[in-house]
């Protein structure tokens, strides 16, 4: 009988208790937007007492997005892509294996070849490649012929897959979201909104709302049609 596979010890939770709200915020919340209780003092314990936050929160709508351009170097960014698609230049778009990966390669392929592009897509696998830009990854725009390399979901730490690329006059667009551990890699742009120059209000967008950004303002710089990128957020939705 084969004895069963060792369990990881789990680290204990830390439970942190919230202040509890005010309750003259909560009584004004309740009145303005005739909500129950519990779910004004929810809403004020998470920040949201003002009657216009609030909304916006609970009723979401396309206006109140802060605008793509807010995320740093994404004017570079879209005038690469503007390029790549107006002179056909192949375009690697360099995802993930989890959800938020997988959703911003598929939107980010669609809205790209919306617009014209010829787009490869690639996704590591997650046992044999691993995590990241990598040589599978190299090696993957080395035989699509790309010009351009996108990444989703990853490349903010591959410093050294990055260098090889532009070594080899493939211009690298980072897109991701995860905390740099250290100097940002040598890529063309760089957009993530954790990056400690960016200035852009949405701190916590998940990749696929930076791809969603990225792609909405490619297609504004285009022409093209707006729906395509709008008609995807389902998968915004799904990976954040």
């Amino acid at each position: 009988m084969t004895a069963p596979p060792p369990t990881r010890r789990r680290a204990a939770a830390r439970w942190l208790r919230v202040p509890r709200p005010d309750a003259a915020a909560v009584r004004a919340l309740q009145a303005s937007l005739n909500l129950p209780e519990a779910l004004c003092a929810l809403l004020a314990a998470r920040g949201f007492t003002a009657d216009e936050a609030a909304r916006r929160y609970l009723r979401p709508q396309y206006e109140h997005l802060h605008p793509p351009e807010a995320l740093k170097d994404l004017d570079v960014a879209v005038a690469r892509l503007q390029r790549a698609v107006r002179d056909g230049e192949p375009i690697l778009v360099h995802g993930d294996y989890d959800v938020d990966g997988m959703c911003s390669t598929t939107l980010m392929t669609r809205a790209l070849r919306a617009l014209g592009a010829h787009v490869t897509p690639f996704v590591p696998d997650r046992l044999k490649d691993g995590y990241d830009l990598g040589g599978a990854g190299v090696q993957a725009a080395i035989d699509a012929g790309a010009r351009v390399v996108l990444t989703c979901d990853c490349g903010t730490s591959a410093t050294a897959a990055v260098a090889q690329l532009q070594a080899r006059g493939v211009d690298v667009i980072i897109s991701d979201h995860h905390l740099p551990g250290g100097p940002l890699p040598p890529a063309h742009a760089v957009l993530n909104p954790r990056r400690p120059d960016d200035t852009s209000p949405d701190k916590d967008l998940a990749a696929v709302g930076v791809a969603f950004k990225l792609a909405l303002a490619l297609t504004r710089a285009l022409g093209g049609n707006e729906n395509v990128v709008l008609n995807m957020l389902d998968l915004v939705a799904l990976a954040t």
